[in-house]
């Protein structure tokens, strides 16, 4: 049986990688996320911080889900 063993400099580089990604793709489209979020009569900063939130927590279910997946035998 071969075993994929991935390192931890891997790990957190894929991790970074994809925050990256993700973050950088959040704001591209924050202004009209917030736009839509502000029509439910919410203040700015809010909005942003629930698109924050939400972009920072779909990076870590993500990222845990592919390393479950990757690091299983």
């Amino acid at each position: 049986m071969v075993r994929n063993t991935m390192g931890r400099k891997t790990v957190l580089i894929g991790f970074w990688l994809l925050g990256y990604m993700l973050g950088f793709f959040a704001w591209l489209v924050r202004t009209p996320v917030i736009q839509f979020i502000e029509s439910f009569n919410v203040n700015a900063d809010v909005a942003g911080a629930l698109v924050t939130g939400f972009a920072g927590s779909l990076v870590m279910l993500v990222g845990v889900i592919l390393w479950s997946y990757m690091s299983s035998s």
